[in-house]
């Protein structure tokens, strides 16, 4: 076979494929539950993949969701532990009448700058 005969059936079979001409009407009618039970089957896989999918997806939000839960857990316990050992601590020193008060703000820390 020359190339130019090589071209022109690569031609004409794009051509058929282009225009349906490939597979003949004959061969659906006599396959029909087999070709119909194909689709189907196609439809099918991809349904369930694409469920399989999202289903992923909303599984590894959850989990972040709970991540995120479990530290604002730790930080509400942990503010919570604070405010009650303050809460024992204040009852204890006025219950000694010893008349300490904690300050509302943090100490400052001083710093010495050497160009003055």
């Amino acid at each position: 076979m020359k190339v130019k005969d090589v071209a022109q059936k690569t031609g004409k079979g794009i051509r058929v494929l282009m225009q349906g001409d490939a597979v003949s009407s004959k061969f659906f009618k006599r396959h029909f539950f087999a070709t119909a039970f194909t689709v189907i089957a196609c439809v099918a896989f991809i349904a369930a993949r694409f469920e399989c999918a999202t289903d992923q997806n909303t599984i590894h939000s959850l989990k972040n969701q709970i991540n995120v839960m479990s530290t604002e857990k730790q930080k509400e316990r942990s503010l919570y532990m604070t405010l009650t050992r303050e809460s024992a601590m204040m009852h204890l020193v006025d219950s000694l009448k010893l008349g300490l008060t904690i300050p509302d703000a943090r100490p400052q820390v001083l710093t010495l700058d050497e160009n003055q």
